[in-house]
């Protein structure tokens, strides 16, 4: 086990445990199931306080790293990074069950509001309409991955029942005969955190994050969604395929 580093300038005792573990779980040394020890046993490995202890498995689990059970111990939940092929239109739930996760909601919310002017800036829209604004927290094998704020033009009939919106509004608005996206516009980029994306995904603040605006539209060419996303940089990645030959200048 490595051993930590004290004095003046070096970081804290809870943040060298917590990087030990987190470095062993990315690694493959520790692996999806493997339970780790207790804070008794990291408090006597590394010679350090039970807060201290404490304070190190508890960042893990805010990282997504690990999860733990009371009387039963602490598991490392973390899996590999996800990967996202940029071919073809999909919801997080279909990109979940494609890449073998579990696809799931820790946090939602549906309002009626208008888009404030940053948001349209942002799309380079000029919409001053009063739209459904869904609010979501997705998760992958419980993790949390991903906050996503979404508008829907009112047309679209939005179910105004929140437990409604707790899976795929694809799937919703096609079952109500609103019907699918048929074409996108995405940018994506990488950017650090907002108070907001911190505190929904419970990560540290200069941690990276995967930012995707998404402009959808229906058959008539049509808003259909207006969506933000912000995923974690260290769990999310997108692949780009392309069948035709480079041709040369």
């Amino acid at each position: 086990m490595e051993k930590l580093q004290f004095g003046k300038g070096t970081k804290a005792l809870y943040i060298q445990i917590k990087d030990i573990y987190r470095h062993k779980i990315i690694n493959g040394e520790l692996k999806y199931g493997d339970k780790i020890e207790s804070e008794m046993e990291i408090q006597n490995i590394f010679g350090v306080s039970r807060i201290t202890a404490r304070q190190a498995i508890l960042d893990l689990e805010k990282e997504g790293m690990v999860k733990r059970g009371r009387g039963k111990g602490t598991f490392v939940i973390w899996k590999p990074g996800i990967e996202e092929e940029l071919t073809h239109i999909s919801s997080f739930t279909q990109e979940m069950e494609a890449a073998g996760r579990k696809p799931g909601t820790s946090y939602y919310s549906i309002t009626k509001e208008k888009m404030d002017d940053k948001t349209k800036k942002e799309f380079g829209v000029d919409l001053d309409d009063v739209m459904y604004c869904v609010r979501r927290v997705r998760t992958a094998d419980d993790v949390k991955v991903v906050y996503m704020v979404s508008y829907y033009p009112l047309s679209t009939n939005l179910p105004m029942n929140s437990d409604s919106i707790k899976n795929s509004i694809y799937e919703i608005l096609d079952m109500e005969g609103v019907g699918s996206p048929i074409s996108i516009q995405e940018k994506i980029r990488a950017e650090l955190p907002n108070e907001e994306t911190i505190k929904a995904l419970n990560i540290a603040k200069g941690q990276p994050i995967l930012y995707r605006s998404r402009i959808s539209y229906d058959e008539d060419d049509n808003i259909f969604e207006l969506s933000k996303c912000y995923f974690r940089g260290d769990l999310y990645s997108y692949t780009i395929s392309s069948t035709e030959s480079w041709k040369r200048l």
